[in-house]
């Protein structure tokens, strides 16, 4: 990488970075100067179990280059655990500039077998682990006036088959949106942004294998996946390229949806279309019925005449909804 963007005395926590995405991050914010702390409590795909080698392993990887790390088996989702995490950067290295919220797990029970306990155990690493360590560490980011924030959300967003996962990657932009308001209340130099990584790792190997053993419990084929040179291609350190620009000083993006996997990279925004109104309504107690909203699906359809609401400013977009309609109301006068 250029030494453009290096990141000499900053100090990165990275959660769940004892392998795939999160160890490639690590290795790369330290390949770039950064002293990283390193947490992974070695888990499962669906948070069972634990192993400290796994954090030992991408420790390793970095001291034996030269870099320094410190490793965290403290878990995200403990409030008490999470303020160790944050306490471990503190006495070793007496800073923290970045924090990469990576860690979480997936469950892989389909809407019908999705128990409550389940959904409880992956909101909770996965959405309040995030919110924990942030906790933790946004005094210090308000003390110093600046930190960069980079919380991983996954494709799995937009719905997906595993509904407790995708509703706690969903729930992690609304999260990161008002961290960043926060910021920007303060005029502090924090920047918070999502990233939504496409990678080939252990979590998908191990997911594309529970997916598999079910189709053929139930006596259809397994999945044929994606052909070798795709996976080859989605290899994990292919992302971490978007998290150093993200956690560089130098880097202005608040607030933002990132998309990186394969040498592809893309930023995301949210469309509003063009607006319907009810113009022959007067006053806020009339009501328009619900054949107006029928009839004006061609309208609502429309995102060419539309816009784009920002993140991050505290509303539901940038004019929100409310502004739209006073507008409106001020234009017929």
């Amino acid at each position: 990488m250029s030494i453009d963007l290096e990141l000499k005395d900053k100090v990165a926590v990275v959660t769940g970075a004892g392998g795939g995405i999160g160890r490639e991050i690590s290795l790369a914010l330290a390949a770039e100067g950064a002293s990283i702390v390193v947490n992974d409590i070695g888990v499962s795909l669906t948070g069972e179990g634990g192993s400290h080698s796994p954090a030992e392993e991408t420790t390793g990887l970095i001291t034996q280059k030269g870099g320094k790390a410190v490793i965290s088996n403290d878990s995200v989702s403990s409030w008490e655990s999470a303020q160790l995490i944050i306490k471990k950067a503190l006495d070793t290295f007496g800073r923290i500039d970045i924090v990469v919220n990576n860690a979480g797990i997936l469950t892989p029970e389909v809407w019908s077998e999705l128990t409550l306990e389940s959904w409880q155990r992956t909101i909770n690493v996965n959405l309040t682990g995030v919110f924990s360590v942030m906790k933790a560490i946004w005094p210090i980011f308000v003390e110093q006036k600046y930190g960069r924030c980079i919380v991983t959300s996954s494709p799995a967003m937009y719905g997906a088959g595993v509904a407790a996962y995708a509703a706690s990657k969903a729930g992690l932009i609304g999260l990161t949106n008002s961290l960043q308001f926060e910021a920007r209340k303060l005029k502090l130099d924090i920047n918070c942004n999502v990233l939504i990584p496409q990678a080939d790792t252990r979590m998908t190997q191990d997911f594309a294998s529970s997916v598999n053993e079910r189709r053929i419990s139930q006596g259809k084929p397994a999945s044929r996946g994606a052909p070798p040179e795709v996976l080859q291609r989605l290899s994990p350190d292919k992302v971490s390229a978007m998290v150093v620009w993200l956690a560089h000083p130098s880097c202005d993006a608040q607030a933002s949806i990132h998309e990186a996997g394969g040498g592809y990279f893309a930023q995301l925004n949210w469309a509003r279309s063009a607006p319907l109104f009810a113009t022959e309504l007067e006053g806020v107690e009339n009501f328009p019925q619900p054949e107006f909203i029928r009839d004006g699906q061609a309208t609502l359809a429309d995102f060419k005449n539309g816009d784009m609401p920002t993140s991050g400013d505290g509303s539901m977009g940038s004019p929100s909804a409310l502004e739209q309609v006073f507008k409106h109301l001020q234009s017929e006068k």
